[in-house]
């Protein structure tokens, strides 16, 4: 599972720089992602309506880390 940390990056960054990361890493032939989003909930909205918005699928962390959100694609 690839990692990125988004502490440091302002909200118009991660909306410029994340859907070219998810896409670019899943042409690659990763399909899970960790993304480190903190614990600020504006943060992991907008993280969600990024991956919604470019096929992916982003989910709490299961393994308790409630600062990252677990991405995947969204198959149907």
């Amino acid at each position: 599972m690839l990692k990125i940390d988004l502490h440091g990056y302002t909200y118009s960054k991660v909306k410029d720089a994340l859907p070219d990361w998810l896409i670019s890493n899943y042409n690659d032939g990763i399909n899970d992602f960790e993304i480190i989003t903190g614990n600020s909930e504006e943060m992991k909205k907008n993280v969600r309506e990024i991956c919604l918005k470019n096929g992916f699928r982003a989910e709490e962390n299961w393994n308790g880390n409630s600062g990252s959100l677990l991405v995947s694609i969204d198959r149907i």
